[in-house]
């Protein structure tokens, strides 16, 4: 078998030529029941082949006999290729019906052992030698591995183009570029349910095993019974439609959550989650996030004209001290981090107890700011952690 620009082709030689011609002699002689194998290898299939019994009953058996004509009719040429490019074509139109491709070469195979029967069964009843009905067997075989890989094929071009489509769809739905006449239509053909509110999920994206590993959990966790996760991956951020917050993700994984949304609002939803990644991420924060679930940290970005005079202010007196000034803001941000407990703090820093006090008291004296009264306290947690923010 070799792969063309038109379908995967088998060479026949002048000896594979004959074995050809044995089987479509075989064949031809049942040709009026065709339509009986049909019909037969359709409820084999819908028996056999999970998710078969979705598909339309009528469309299997017209399919496969299709593909069995299509089969008999090469048998019968005299070309020394054999192509599948009949075959292909026809896979294109089923992947338009939305027949899953990957069900009709699992059949092909099924199928082709079915047929092998029969053949071998009326060869052996003309008395053919055992090594023809094996060459027979074989050339079956690889008629069969040719079909499906044509199908194959046709199912990793349809995913190609489908993820493009997609990518596409999402970047413009996410920037709110498409007009609410068209989001219906559109949404649906993305297997989106335009009546259900959606979950925006972002994280960061790499081309590694656990990122991937991230990707299937989030489809696994993140869908439900009728609805799937639709995601792509936009500016190195794997960005995702979740029909419902998933309830666990492997860990050391960040992943951040807008609101539930309907999809004409999705890009709303998308700012939020980039927003909680951002923040999520700059001050190291795992699992599940959301701008809710991040406390205080959203404040950050907050009235910059605001926060600039109060740095001026309240800290510009400690930057003018140096390393000394560095070392005392370094304890109060531990400090604030082991919400203000001392002994937690002298841990973090190696320091004396007594020391971390000192400079909690230098930090007053120089910024004006007094841990101990609520105001201050915000002041001061909010300019270290944007300070810090901006600095990290």
């Amino acid at each position: 078998m070799e792969l063309r620009p038109g379908g995967p082709e088998i060479r026949l030689d002048a000896h594979r030529r004959g074995i050809a011609a044995r089987i479509a002699a075989i064949i031809s002689e049942v040709d009026p029941e065709l339509n009986a194998i049909a019909a037969d290898l359709a409820q084999l299939y819908q028996q056999r082949i999970p998710r078969y019994d979705q598909v339309d009953a009528n469309s299997i058996e017209h399919n496969t006999h299709t593909v069995l004509r299509i089969v008999v009719d090469q048998l019968r040429g005299d070309s020394a290729h054999a192509n599948t490019e009949e075959l292909t074509a026809l896979a294109r139109g089923w992947a338009v019906q939305r027949i899953p491709l990957d069900l009709v070469a699992h059949s092909i195979q099924i199928g082709a052992r079915r047929v092998f029967e029969l053949i071998r069964q009326r060869a052996t009843a003309q008395g053919l030698p055992a090594t023809v009905i094996d060459e027979m067997q074989d050339l079956t075989w690889e008629w069969a591995t040719a079909s499906a890989t044509a199908v194959h094929l046709v199912l990793q071009e349809q995913a190609v183009v489908g993820a493009a489509h997609r990518a596409d769809f999402l970047r413009r739905l996410l920037d709110g570029a498409i007009p609410p006449t068209a989001l219906v239509a559109e949404a649906r053909n993305q297997r989106l349910d335009p009546g259900h509110h959606y979950r925006v999920a972002c994280t960061a994206w790499d081309e590694t095993a656990a990122t991937s590993d991230l990707l299937a959990a989030l489809r696994a966790h993140g869908a439900t019974a009728k609805l799937p996760v639709v995601d792509t991956v936009i500016d190195r951020h794997l960005v995702a439609l979740l029909p419902r917050t998933p309830g666990q993700l492997p860990p050391p994984a960040t992943v951040a959550l807008g609101p539930a949304m309907p999809l004409g609002t999705a890009s709303t939803s998308y700012r939020q989650a980039r927003r909680a990644l951002d923040l999520a991420t700059r001050f190291g924060r795992g699992g599940l996030v959301d701008l809710a679930t991040l406390g205080p940290l959203p404040l950050l970005g907050a009235a910059e004209d605001a926060a600039d005079l109060l740095t001026e202010r309240h800290l510009a007196p400690l930057h003018q001290h140096g390393s000394a000034g560095t070392e005392i803001i370094a304890t109060v941000e531990t400090y604030l981090d082991c919400d203000r407990r001392i002994d937690d703090t002298a841990a973090a820093l190696y320091l004396h107890r007594n020391t971390v006090r000192n400079r909690l008291t230098r930090f007053a004296e120089l910024t004006g700011l007094d841990l101990d009264r609520t105001d201050d306290l915000v002041v001061a947690w909010w300019l270290l952690n944007r300070e810090r923010q901006q600095t990290g």
